[in-house]
């Protein structure tokens, strides 16, 4: 029998009583070797219904008229109550009135260490204040000694638990049991774990080494073909999305896919990449890692992963000398963010790491591994403005050890686990698998602030003033030696007829000029002249001829030399200023 209670859930008011993440209930297994998981029977008919209650989920069938006496599916508070019904079994916040409490076995509050009810309690009592009151309306604290049974919660009517021993398992096991009987609560015998090493919690197996995932979707994923419609690849997405903590790198690899259009689909036309995608996401589905439980009593790894398009992590903890993932996240780049230089885009991967992990982590030493020394700009500079001074407030409150690396073969490899890719690695299968947004040119935009005291190579700054009254004007340019700043060439020029911005764009040819002349291996330019480098970045049209074919001479000189970096800087680091 099934009852339709859409009309009736339209005029129920939803009750606010949330129901826990999935994630936080798989964590604190850190110490446990014995594991049991329990299923209640009957569902939500454990629950009784009030008097208005009762009217309101009333139906009608070919038998008759009938009103439920216990909570049935479909109403959408149901999941809630029995939630909070639960909730309080196992944590005891308040007990039965006397009324019910007077129904409980004797051998159960002997156990419970409560008072049997003292009076004679009437059938026709407890009808009445349970038509009319629930046992949180009654608001009956429990004593002090009916407290938490597991220091656990449940989702609904799933319970999860380890312990340190067997013996402690057994004790555990017969609290929760007599707890559940006061509360006139079962187990279903045939869907429960009783003292295993391992067992299934929410789509998830847990074990003492850690978690692993048990989709559904894993059985014959390898022979599932490429889906004709829009409709069924987000539905391949969606089952995929439960389990994105154990992918790594899922947004890098899915971006495609979640560009897709029916029509692109439907035609087959360039799907050659998302083809790739989805046969990878299959690969990977089938062969999910182990996730160790995280432990608060040793400090967490971050390794981050950013490419042009997607800014990813992987939170990680160190056993036997070698780091182990605990987590996987990451997220798609917005299209502003695809424009922020890498270095940046690692800042972004961290920050990600420390916003979806904050209870998981907080209180804890992080170490981080980067390739940019920016995030140790942002939180110690003093000049730094913009999204990095919120980004520093941030990355303030946390115990970061930051520790920069160039290449995975710089020791981090060595000590990574089978789950962790090398970075390396990772750059290589996301060549393939660019999607539309990754395509855009991204401008290569840097602060200078951030390469002062690692970056080795050689800076350009270039600057130019006019006065509009005569139109004469100057410009400079200087070539840095870094790191440590040892000027290498510095010249000046007096300009005739010019504007501000023709001056500036001279300060830069004349130092690109001066660069061609040497055998540099990597370059940085750095100017005071938003216009100027923007335009240069591509960012902004260049609408005056005289600017255009200046333009045209420095796109020309780009071409001849290892120009890796353009950038704005502060006046300080300009000529003459």
């Amino acid at each position: 029998m099934c009852i339709d209670y859409r009309v009736v859930n339209t005029f129920i008011k939803l009750s606010n009583y949330p129901l826990p993440l999935i994630d936080d209930l798989l964590i604190g297994f850190e110490s446990a070797m014995w594991f049991m998981s329990l299923d209640m029977a009957s569902g939500f008919w454990a629950i009784r219904m009030t008097e208005r209650a009762k009217l309101i989920s009333a139906f009608v069938c070919p038998f008759g008229h009938f009103q439920w006496v216990r909570m049935p599916f479909g109403l959408k508070n149901a999941p809630l109550v029995y939630q909070a019904v639960i909730n309080n079994c196992l944590w005891g916040f308040v007990r039965l009135p006397p009324e019910e409490e007077a129904e409980v076995d004797r051998d159960v509050l002997d156990f419970l260490q409560l008072e049997c009810p003292r009076g004679g309690v009437t059938e026709e009592k407890v009808l009445a204040l349970t038509d009319t009151m629930t046992v949180f309306q009654r608001n009956i604290p429990t004593p002090s000694h009916m407290g938490p049974v597991l220091g656990r919660i449940s989702y609904i009517d799933d319970i999860a638990h380890g312990a340190v021993s067997w013996d402690q398992l057994c004790e555990d096991l017969n609290k929760l049991l007599f707890r559940l009987r006061y509360w006139n609560i079962s187990a279903s015998l045939p869907k429960s774990e009783f003292g295993k090493q391992s067992i299934p919690y929410l789509s998830h197996e847990i074990s003492a080494e850690g978690i692993r995932a048990t989709p559904k979707i894993a059985k014959g994923v390898q022979d599932l073909p490429f889906p004709n419609t829009l409709k069924g690849v987000q539905s391949f997405l969606g089952s995929l999305n439960y389990y994105h903590k154990f992918i790594e790198d899922f947004p890098v690899v899915a971006a495609v896919l979640y560009e897709l259009t029916d029509e692109q689909i439907r035609s087959k036309r360039d799907l050659s990449r998302a083809k790739e995608s989805f046969e990878i996401l299959k690969r990977k589905i089938v062969s999910t890692p182990l996730l160790r439980h995280p432990g608060r009593t040793k400090p967490f790894v971050i390794i981050q992963h950013a490419n042009r398009w997607a800014a990813c992590a992987v939170l990680g903890q160190e056993y036997d000398g070698v780091i182990h993932p605990v987590r996987y996240t990451g997220r798609v780049l917005n299209d502003e963010e695809l424009r922020y230089h890498i270095a940046e885009k690692e800042a972004i991967a961290v920050l990600r790491v420390l916003q979806v992990f904050r209870t998981l982590i907080e209180g804890c030493p992080l170490e981080v591994y980067i390739r940019y020394s920016v995030l140790k700009w942002i939180i110690q500079s003093k000049t730094a403005d913009g999204r990095c001074v919120s980004w520093g407030v941030t990355l303030s409150h946390w115990n970061l050890d930051i520790r920069k690396v160039k290449k995975d073969e710089d020791g981090l490899a060595a000590i990574m686990g089978a789950g962790i890719t090398p970075r390396d690695h990772l750059g290589e299968v996301a060549v393939s698998l660019v999607p539309a947004t990754g395509l855009v040119k991204a401008p290569l935009v840097i602060s200078v602030e951030m390469l002062v005291y690692d970056f080795e190579g050689v800076m350009l700054s270039f600057d130019g003033a006019a006065k509009t009254s005569t139109r004469r004007g100057s410009c400079g340019s200087i070539l840095w030696k870094l790191p440590g700043r040892s000027v290498m060439e510095a010249h000046g020029f007096i300009l005739e007829d010019v504007t501000v911005n023709d001056a500036e764009y001279s300060g830069l040819l004349k130092g690109l000029q001066m660069v061609r002349e040497r055998d540099i291996a990597e370059l940085v330019v750095v100017g005071d002249s938003r216009i100027v480098i923007q335009q240069v970045q591509g960012l902004i049209n260049c609408h005056q001829p005289n600017q255009q074919r200046k333009l045209a001479v420095c796109e020309a000189l780009k071409k001849t030399l290892h120009f890796s970096q353009i950038g704005p800087c502060k006046a300080r680091f300009q000529p003459g200023r």
